[in-house]
């Protein structure tokens, strides 16, 4: 990316920045000098990238420069243009690992280790709220399929959860309201218990839901200009929705989606002669968009690595997850 307008006159400052994980999973933050732009907030440690510099070079140099630090391993985590009143900036931003170094604030900041979960509590600026929900997401979203019996939801979401699954969408159009609440109630109950999360799929009325952990908007819904779904829901509660093309990304963006899912990106079972996007207009869309975006439609586990180097957060799947238990 370089520091080329994109579609203004304006100029683009290209940052690399840094979300921190220790061993122990916490994260090392930095609160930015009173004297500095954005002085008091929080932040996540990085600087501008030189003409011609390597990511993960600026990377280095701005931790060592600014903590006293060097990361041995560097993963792809969100990228966000975001307009201040004064400039804009690209925010290239980055899982930075395997730290070698004692930690010390060598321009005099504070610094301090937190639990993720304590980022949301935090005050970062306000183009750090992607990335904040990207350090929170996992990298698999899974999409429950066709099921014969509630035993049969309950085995297959309960064998991925213990695969490593996070975060799960409970969609199940064919049912009718009572027996989707009722199944989505013990499925919540199974990932509690395992601490995964549950997002529920279908008609307005299930945002009074204040129990579940979050809402995943179909495309028709998101463009329903009458309906504040951001407003029905609670703060820690996630808003998800799907898109198919830049309108709908730009709704999900305008009312404050928490994330997304950009479909069909190849060829999918689910929706076969679907028109598809392929994976250079999905790269194209998500570099353009400021959300945490899961890929979705004829994805495979063994893609995700090349998936999030594209940008993408990670995949979203029926298939991928729904047949390796039979």
């Amino acid at each position: 990316m370089s520091s080329e307008n994109r579609g203004s006159a304006r100029k683009v400052v290209h940052v690399a920045v840094a979300v921190i994980r220790g061993e122990d999973g916490r994260i090392l933050i930095a609160r930015r000098p009173d004297d500095k732009h954005m002085g008091g907030y929080w932040e996540f440690p990085g600087g501008k990238v030189e003409e011609g510099e390597l990511i993960t070079a600026a990377l280095n140099r701005e931790l060592k420069e600014e903590l006293n630090i060097e990361a041995g391993h560097f993963q792809k985590l969100i990228s966000i243009r975001h307009d201040y009143s004064d400039k804009s900036v690209y925010l290239d931003t980055w899982w930075a690992e395997d730290i070698k170094g004692e930690p010390r604030g060598n321009e005099g900041q504070e610094i301090k280790w937190v639990e993720l979960k304590e980022l949301p509590e935090l005050d970062f600026p306000p183009a750090n709220g992607p990335i904040v929900t990207a350090a929170l997401l996992p990298t698999r979203y899974m999409i429950t399929g066709r099921f014969n019996a509630a035993a049969e939801l309950l085995e297959k979401v309960g064998y991925q959860i213990e695969q490593g699954v996070e975060l799960v969408q409970f969609r199940a159009p064919w049912l009718d309201e009572v027996t989707y609440q009722h199944l989505a109630r013990e499925l919540h109950h199974l990932c509690k218990e395992a601490g995964a999360s549950l997002l529920l799929k279908g008609g307005s009325e299930l945002l009074v839901n204040t129990w579940c952990d979050g809402i995943h908007l179909t495309s028709e819904q998101l463009l329903q200009e009458e309906t504040n779904w951001q407003s029905s829901s609670r703060p820690d509660q996630w808003l998800a929705a799907s898109c198919h093309n830049q309108e709908q990304i730009d709704r999900a963006v305008s009312m404050g989606v928490d994330f997304i899912t950009l479909s069909p990106v190849l060829p999918t079972d689910s929706h076969p002669g679907c028109e598809v996007l392929g994976e250079a207009k999905a790269a194209e869309l998500t570099e353009r968009c400021p959300l945490p975006v899961f890929w979705l439609g004829g994805m495979k586990l063994t893609n995700e690595a090349k998936l999030i180097d594209s940008g993408a957060q990670g995949i979203a799947a029926i298939g991928a997850f729904w047949s390796q238990v039979q």
